[in-house]
């Protein structure tokens, strides 16, 4: 039987198109993950199997095809997992390169390739060479046959004589129908919680310190994920909140959505302003920078508090 068709333990299909977008979709007996490798990596799946449970949360427009008129961030966003990376915020000039709003990294089409395929392990590298900055980047998302969920582990690697700095994370959202009112969440920062409140509350949005590096929801009937990472390359934690209590652009009060989104430095106008702050990823010339997370889905019931 070839790799590509087997239907057991874990397995990978590829040379897939969806919405118009290449696809790559890994998967085990309790866990599938869809990729889109022609979309920045954009996760847009993260079903746990045994419950019917996907953590992706989409947008009311959801995903769309590409567009001439619609090529920035914002109008291709769907909801979902998104790789940022060289720059957070609105579009500007870096040392005379053109950075888009939330970089180029989750606008561009990524190569890839199969590293281990069998029904024990699976792994994905994906590979993305920046236009604005020398800086390459590779992700590897491995999976194992049984576990609720994956590791994904990261090299940016600077490719020039220079040294070259960088805002990097992960933009990660969750949302209806995963997330219901009472749904808590553990915030990094010592015994913190959240609770969600009712539809059409008003929402908001914080930044955290993460040293713990880890975070988790869970819904009142125990359902729940939780993601970990290395805290040393993305110490902040961005909390935003939309309950449906705001009636303004570009949600107009639409959604019930967190964004739990593990970043190098807080929201900045321009990648200037977070070196000048001190919290840019420096990347020394042709070295490299490592960070590794992992995203596992929980199902224990809760402990009483």
């Amino acid at each position: 039987m070839r790799a590509d068709d087997r239907n057991f333990g874990c397995r990978i299909k590829r040379d897939l198109v969806y919405k118009g977008y290449e696809a790559v979709v890994m998967e085990n007996e309790a866990f599938r993950l869809t990729v889109l490798p022609g979309k920045g990596t954009d996760l847009i799946e993260l079903l746990h199997k045994p419950t019917d449970t996907d953590f992706a949360w989409f947008t009311r427009l959801g995903l769309r095809p590409k567009e001439a008129a619609f090529g920035d961030f914002q109008s291709q966003y769907e909801g979902g997992w998104q790789e940022i990376l060289p720059n957070l915020g609105g579009r500007h000039v870096h040392r005379g390169a053109e950075m888009p709003a939330y970089g180029e990294a989750a606008l561009s089409s990524w190569r890839y390739e199969v590293e281990e395929d069998g029904p024990a392990r699976i792994r994905v590298v994906f590979r993305l060479e920046l236009r604005s900055l020398p800086l390459a980047i590779e992700k590897s998302i491995e999976m194992t046959s049984g576990e609720a969920g994956f590791r994904l582990e990261e090299r940016l690697t600077n490719v020039s004589p220079a040294v070259i700095h960088a805002d990097w994370g992960h933009h990660i959202t969750f949302g209806e129908p995963f997330l219901v009112p009472g749904t808590r969440i553990s915030l990094p920062d010592g015994d913190a919680f959240y609770e969600l409140p009712a539809k059409g509350s008003t929402g908001g949005f914080g930044v955290l310190p993460a040293a713990a590096g880890r975070y988790a929801l869970r819904r009142p009937d125990g359902i729940g994920a939780e993601v970990s990472w290395d805290a040393e390359v993305w110490p902040y934690l961005w909390f935003w909140r939309d309950h449906g209590g705001e009636a303004n652009p570009p949600y107009f009060g639409s959604h019930y959505n967190v964004g739990l989104e593990v970043f190098s430095s807080p929201p900045a106008t321009t990648l200037e302003d977070s070196i000048a702050a001190g919290t840019a990823v420096r990347v020394e010339p042709y070295g490299s920078v490592n960070a590794c997370l992992v995203f596992r889905v929980l199902q224990q019931q809760p402990s009483e508090p």
